[in-house]
């Protein structure tokens, strides 16, 4: 007489087989799910009647330095920028932006003082490049200098 043996069931291929197709996509779906929420989109606007508002209170402080002759020439150098300003009557402090054009965590704000020439300068330990929005204004936001250059490069007029 043929003796039989039973193996028992978690000894056996299929059931771990038949357990392990539903958890892979548990697994997958878990993992789609933190891979979206750890990169959202950056460039979705939530509120566009406000930023429409936004965009004609920019054009009037642009116009405003145009009016009053102010320009800026910014030349990058290895280590950061060098900002030469032009019609100001005084070299007060001033803030440069450069906002990203796709990632807004690499946005930069600073606030800078003219050294005894009348430069300012900007001190970066990484080399800026790529698109950008480079943006100048006062600490009073009187008016503004923005343009969208591709860095690196020689010479910026603003």
């Amino acid at each position: 007489m043929q003796e039989t043996t039973k193996k028992s069931w978690f000894k056996q291929f299929w059931p771990w087989f038949l357990i392990l197709l539903p958890m892979a996509a548990v697994v997958a779906g878990i993992s789609t799910v933190v891979i979206a929420v750890d990169n959202k989109p950056d460039l979705v606007v939530d509120d566009y009647y406000n930023t429409g508002k936004a965009i004609n209170a920019d054009l009037s402080l642009l116009k405003k330095a145009q009016e009053l002759g102010i320009t800026a020439i910014v030349v990058p150098q290895k280590d950061g920028l060098m900002i030469s300003m032009d019609g100001l009557e005084t070299f007060s402090s001033i803030n440069l932006s450069l906002f990203h054009s796709t990632q807004s965590k690499r946005d930069i704000v600073v606030m800078l003082t003219a050294d005894a020439n009348g430069n300012y300068f900007y001190e970066n330990e990484d080399t800026l490049t790529g698109k950008w929005t480079l943006r100048v204004e006062p600490f009073d936001k009187k008016w503004r200098l923005q343009q969208k250059v591709e860095l690196p490069t020689s010479k910026i007029v603003l």
